[in-house]
């Protein structure tokens, strides 16, 4: 019974944050909106469903569920405090919108022109992955499959491709030419949808989306009705919940026997599921007393860009061999529980933030509740380059909640800093002389009109 309510505790947590802040910030794109309904799946939705089907009997006793469902509670609340904390009364939409985007053709050029290459560059690591593989059809004629390079920065490099559409989305509210923007946005949205859907990849279905929807309406200032927005939300839910439920049916050739039902997300427990495999790293690891103390992270920042040609050990000489399988996150399950997480699997935020600083995670979700608000606050006053970054963020949200923080830190990193670098070099040109910032195609090299004359 004690677990039970603790389970409707969180969607009290989550119900009251959401309200708060769309009362104070009339925004339905704030952070709580939409990383709150995730946050209930994950730590109400599933195991409520789970334990009234008695599906968690063989992997946690009842004590073990209370214990960590104690655990996630504190989490989500520390959660919606940071965030909440950060401020929810941005001003009026319609006071900020000089601050959402500045009409510059200037401005616009150079972030049309850093769309397109970031976009360029995603595309050609997506191509190399495709052709490493056969071809299209041989990428994706079998479930889950896709391209593959042995450098990770051509695995990852087609996460540009985001970073170019939320660039080209800023460039057309900026003033860039509708026709280069609009046809950019789509050459690079099929790369990236073909290995979203072929692949049933709820995580970059659901990045496209978000990418799409809040670029378009945050860079302008405006705001989707509440409920077109509500309508769209579920919408998403479900197709990110259906290609999970069909993620064996759905590939080139395939018959599409697929299943409508998308409830065995929820209702089936096995050593893979979210809540299962969360709860069993958080007990192992206070069993064991096994903890990374932020190694893991750090590896993630510092490590992980040296390529595994030049330093084939890195991992193991940092001390985080662990991370190699399921990001670090099975301390011992089977040493202490008695079953043995599935490979893949994924732990969800808080268990994953246990599993490295201890009981500090309660804070540590605090501090990423704080971030979120903190950087809706600055997209929704100050605009331009926080707004995509703020979009950046809330793209990876669904990783964030519902895996772990590896699966986050490299992406905002990849995907964060062209966007900055091109933002700070469009910005420049707002403070160059007219014929330095238009029709001299020299200026890209540093050199200036003036100069180009006496070369």
């Amino acid at each position: 019974m004690l677990f039970e309510y603790l389970l409707v505790a969180v969607v009290v947590v989550v119900a009251i944050g959401v309200l708060i802040a769309f009362d104070g910030s009339r925004d339905v794109f704030h952070p709580l909106i939409f990383t709150g309904p995730m946050l209930v799946f994950l730590y109400f939705w599933m195991p409520w469903q789970l334990y009234h089907s008695s599906g968690m009997d063989e992997f946690l006793d009842s004590e073990q569920l209370v214990h960590v469902q104690t655990l996630f509670v504190l989490g989500v609340l520390a959660f919606v405090v940071g965030c909440l904390s950060a401020g929810v009364r941005a001003g009026s939409l319609k006071a900020n919108r000089g601050h959402m985007v500045e009409k510059s053709g200037r401005m616009a050029k150079r972030l049309l022109i850093g769309g397109i290459l970031a976009g360029i560059v995603g595309a050609m690591c997506w191509v190399i992955t495709i052709h490493n593989v056969g071809g299209f059809v041989e990428a994706y004629g079998t479930s889950y499959s896709g391209g593959w390079d042995t450098n990770g920065y051509i695995r990852d490099g087609s996460l540009l491709l985001l970073t170019g559409i939320v660039l080209l989305i800023a460039a057309l509210s900026s003033g860039a030419s509708k026709a280069y923007s609009w046809f950019f946005i789509v050459a690079f949205s099929l790369p990236w949808l073909s290995q979203a859907i072929l692949m049933a990849r709820r995580g970059p279905t659901f990045g496209y989306a978000i990418v799409m929807l809040m670029g378009w309406y945050f860079n302008r200032g405006k705001r989707p009705p509440i409920l077109l927005m509500a309508v769209t939300g579920l919408g998403l839910g479900y197709l990110v919940l259906f290609l999970v439920t069909n993620r064996g049916a759905i590939y080139l050739g395939s018959d599409l026997d697929v299943n409508t039902s998308v409830s065995n997300v929820v209702d089936t427990a096995d050593n893979g599921n979210e809540y299962i495999y969360g709860s069993g790293g958080v007990i192992a690891a206070e069993q064991i007393g096994h903890y990374f103390w932020l190694r893991r992270y750090i590896a993630e920042i510092i490590i992980r860009p040296i390529p595994s040609a030049v330093w084939p050990t890195k991992y193991e000489d940092f001390g985080v061999s662990e991370i190699l399988q399921n990001a670090g996150t099975d301390p011992g399950i089977s040493q202490v529980l008695g079953w043995q997480g599935a490979p893949g699997s994924a732990p969800g935020i808080i268990a994953d933030l246990f599993i490295e600083v201890w009981w500090f995670a309660v804070f540590a979700m605090g501090l990423l509740g704080y971030g979120f608000g903190w950087a809706w606050r600055m997209a929704a006053t100050h605009g331009g380059p926080w707004t995509s970054q703020y979009v950046i963020i809330s793209s990876l949200a669904m990783y964030l909640i519902m895996q772990t923080m590896e699966a986050v830190i490299f992406r905002t990193l990849l995907l964060s800093i062209p966007c900055w670098i091109t933002w700070l070099w469009a910005k420049k040109a707002l403070t160059l002389p007219e014929y330095e910032a238009d029709g001299c195609p020299f200026t890209l090299l540093g050199l200036s009109a003036h100069e180009v004359s006496h070369v």
